[in-house]
């Protein structure tokens, strides 16, 4: 005598749980391994100096390109001088011991930057000059 087998196969849903859970880990790993570029879109090249200690942990830096006429940029942002002004009284109203890095290119005539640390320094920003390391 001959038994029939009848093999049913359930079908359910898909559990994604385990598949999410390694995307997140992956995600998370390649965040925390990756590089962090600081203004990766802004290109400037400031002069060499002594001691680059620095400070990191500034939120607000102004740039300043090469270009004629220099270019300022205020964490990213094209702005004018009398913009600039305006921006860092706001920032110095939020913040009472506001440090602004001025990342400043070799070529902008010194007279310029001068003129951009007065502004900063008229509204009660700190400046400090960002270099490069020799």
């Amino acid at each position: 005598m001959k038994l029939r087998r009848h093999i049913h196969t359930l079908r359910g849903p898909i559990d994604v749980t385990p598949l999410i859970d390694v995307v997140l880990l992956l995600l998370i790993f390649f965040m925390l391994s990756s590089t962090f570029v600081l203004q990766p879109g802004i290109k400037v090249n400031p002069p060499k100096g002594l001691n680059n200690t620095g400070v990191s942990d500034s939120r607000h830096i102004i740039n300043i390109t090469a270009q004629k006429p220099p270019v300022v940029f205020l964490n990213d942002q094209i702005t004018s001088l009398d913009q600039l002004s305006k921006d860092l009284n706001v920032i110095s109203k939020k913040d009472v011991d506001v440090t602004v890095i001025l990342r400043a290119d070799q070529d902008v005539p010194h007279g310029f930057v001068t003129q951009i640390m007065n502004i900063a320094l008229e509204t009660g920003v700190s400046v400090l000059i960002a270099t490069q390391p020799k």
